[in-house]
């Protein structure tokens, strides 16, 4: 079987979309499937300027940029698929795949509808035109073979907001995207070494606000003042704000480096939580990332997490209404009781062992996508 896998970022490189399509491509060729890559970028401000020009000559000045970005992407597509054999097209974004004319089956991977950006991730949206972000959408699930979807809350959207058939659609979460290659031994000394002086918390994500940052450091001061040590570290932002002694800025940190990579690893090793509380989460790749480090994860029921994070198994997930000390009791609880605190860790690993990883994720892929074609 080949799959020929088309995005708008370069899908080779880890650093795109979390490293998603560069782990989808491991994984399933791992799984036997040749892959063949293709994105559709603009080399320069330049080059964009005149494709929207040639297309406003073409389609006439009331399409809006987003509709003209579909089209742009159509053209492009449909140029690279005169040049392929391919048994099925894999799109990882929405809309460059909108518009495509092609007899080649097209299948979908994401972890959520766009249209469900436009209230959960409000601003994100306002780059866009929304009525056309509807119909773009709509035109990508109705016109796909397969949705592979990583929630089930994603699955939903579509479901209610385009009513779209559950035959189409099978849940296929994400894995880790990390190159994992250590043993339940070398997890079990990774839990053993951790701190029982100092509570340490990992935060990692590039938007301060939407990923919770701030109730981190609300629930790291409370504890602190109640005379726990605490350790925050904090990986892919800097919230340019006054930070207390015990908070550590690690910055942005790059997967396409090894030393870098080495470095999450570390970080990930020596943490007792992955401390996450977003606001609106489609799924959340670093709880998969924390887990395969025996890390169990505090976050909240918000959109995908419920998917990757299960209760008193890899994790705890809090409302957005919880209490300071609502958070603090349960950790208390859990670093004070050092044996549950260890149980959880490794039933945390186990999850990346059983669900949360690209082995699992790719076989499924490639069943459901043999299946249809």
């Amino acid at each position: 079987m080949k799959i020929s896998l088309i995005s708008n970022q370069d899908p080779i490189n880890p650093d795109n979309y979390s490293g998603t399509p560069y782990y989808i491509i491991q994984s399933l060729t791992k799984q036997n499937v040749q892959v063949d890559y293709a994105h559709i970028s603009f080399s320069s401000p330049t080059r964009y300027e005149r494709f929207q020009q040639f297309l406003l000559k073409y389609t006439g000045k009331n399409q809006s940029a987003t509709m003209r970005y579909a089209q742009y992407c159509a053209l492009k597509i449909e140029k690279i698929l005169r040049d392929l054999k391919t048994d099925a097209i894999l799109m990882n974004p929405w809309i460059v795949g909108a518009l495509v004319e092609t007899k080649t089956p097209i299948f979908y991977w994401t972890d959520i509808v766009f249209t469900s950006f436009m209230n959960f991730y409000p601003d994100f949206i306002c780059r866009y035109t929304e009525p056309d972000i509807y119909t773009l959408t709509h035109d990508c699930l109705k016109k796909a073979k397969l949705l592979l979807f990583s929630s089930g809350w994603a699955a939903r959207s579509a479901i209610e907001m385009h009513g779209i058939s559950k035959s189409k659609i099978r849940i296929v979460p994400f894995g880790a995207n990390l190159d994992i290659s250590h043993s339940l031994g070398d997890v079990r000394q990774m839990i053993k070494v951790r701190s029982r002086r100092c509570i340490k918390f990992l935060f990692v994500g590039k938007e301060w606000y939407r990923k919770g940052g701030d109730i981190v450091l609300r629930i790291a001061k409370q504890l602190h003042i109640m005379g726990h040590a605490i350790e925050v570290t904090l990986v892919g932002c800097d919230p340019e704000e006054h930070l207390p002694p015990y908070v550590r800025v690690e910055g942005l940190i790059s997967k396409n480096s090894q030393a870098e990579r080495d470095k999450i690893r570390r970080l990930y090793q020596d943490a007792h939580f992955l401390f996450v509380p977003s606001r609106a989460e489609a799924y959340g790749i670093v709880f998969c990332e924390a887990n395969a480090f025996g890390v169990p994860c505090l976050t909240t029921s918000v959109g995908g997490i419920p998917e990757v994070v299960k209760d008193g198994i890899n994790g705890m997930k809090f409302s957005l209404e919880a209490t300071v000390k609502e958070y603090c009791d349960y950790i208390i609880n859990l670093i004070t009781n050092y044996k549950e605190y260890e149980a959880l860790a490794l039933s945390a690993y186990n999850e990346y062992v059983t669900r949360l990883n690209w082995s699992v994720a790719s076989r499924l892929a490639k069943q459901y996508i043999s299946e249809v074609i």
